[in-house]
């Protein structure tokens, strides 16, 4: 990816991504009465657990409370939402660690400001009536799109457990909701799937086969350079990292359980009960929202460590955690 997006490139990733604009809806009054607030335009994919600390900042207000109005961005996919970052046409986007760091390699204008999940929240299911993940070789699988991070932890997860990696047919199923269909109707054997949506694939007779356990950068907070380094729009930048920052906090804290429960319930439209599975897998068994939102190198050097085991793209440069992340963000500077 060049550093340079000109601005007909621009032009036609904002039609191909085709994003769709919801305005966040305004929740308490701004600690700051009468200033004008500042609108950032924030890429997301579909309403999931990777989203549960853009719900909470902005059902709880900490967004208000900071003065910024975030405008979400609804991105078709992954490789979508990330070129939206990088070519200005989002400020910020919630994106896949892998997705991230392998843009940043290539000269992308991203930055990591923080990890909303420095834990995989996804798992691994097989259709009704599987035994093992064993059952699932060379059979069609789908983990989201058919290469890179999501489709390579699912190898990995398959030659881990004995099974060739290269046999797998992947197919690509962006949303968790579809995949929940497709292995129903057969169309796919196994699934990696995402909160809260993996409970409800296991109700309906979806076994449940593997976790990834060590550290992980699922989703990172990602900025355009140009956008979170420029004076006059640093302090949204710093505004928005700090209402997720007290958004991890948030959810991290066992008296905010209900409440937590309740904005993800509210946000996927999905039954109160089913997001309390969510909770006790994400929150209390994986630990997979750090407090502070800090990135850890390994969390970011195992998604190199997955692709390479599973035959994917080398890494090219010596890691250094300081290429992809900067803390200032979070420290509030």
């Amino acid at each position: 990816m060049k550093r340079v997006v000109t601005r007909r490139l621009a032009a036609a990733l904002a039609a191909a991504i085709a994003l769709s604009c919801a305005t966040a809806l305004p929740i308490t009054p701004a600690a700051a009465q009468g200033a004008p607030k500042t609108e950032v335009k924030l890429a997301v994919l579909a309403p999931s657990a990777l989203l549960w600390l853009h719900a909470i900042a902005m059902e709880k207000g900490f967004y208000d409370k900071r003065n910024i109005t975030v405008r979400e961005l609804r991105a078709s996919d992954s490789p979508a939402l990330l070129q939206a970052v990088a070519s200005g046409s989002a400020d910020a986007g919630i994106a896949l660690g892998d997705l991230a760091v392998r843009a940043i390699d290539k000269g992308a204008p991203v930055i990591i400001a923080g990890a909303v999940l420095d834990k995989t929240i996804l798992r691994l299911y097989g259709a009704k009536g599987t035994a093992s993940v064993k059952d699932l070789a060379g059979k069609p699988l789908t983990a989201g799109a058919v290469k890179g991070g999501t489709a390579n932890l699912l190898k990995y997860q398959l030659k881990q457990a004995g099974v060739d990696p290269a046999g797998a047919q992947m197919v690509s199923i962006a949303n968790s909701r579809d995949r929940i269909i497709a292995m129903g109707n057969g169309q796919v054997a196994g699934a990696l799937l995402i909160a809260p949506f993996d409970t409800l694939a296991g109700r309906d007779g979806a076994v449940l086969l593997d976790v990834y356990r060590e550290p992980y950068v699922q989703t990172p907070l990602v900025l355009n350079k140009s956008w979170g380094e420029a004076p006059a729009t640093r302090p949204a930048a710093i505004a928005l990292t700090q209402a997720l920052k007290e958004a991890a906090a948030f959810i991290d804290d066992p008296a905010n359980k209900d409440a937590a429960i309740d904005v993800l319930a509210a946000y996927t439209k999905t039954p109160r009960d089913v997001v309390e599975d969510s909770y006790a897998f994400i929150v209390k068994e994986q630990k997979a929202i750090p407090a502070d939102l800090s990135v850890k190198a390994a969390g970011l050097e195992n998604l190199y460590k997955i692709d390479a085991a599973v035959g994917g793209d080398p890494q090219t440069q010596a890691f250094d955690l300081k290429r992809y992340y900067d803390p200032s963000y979070i420290a509030g500077k």
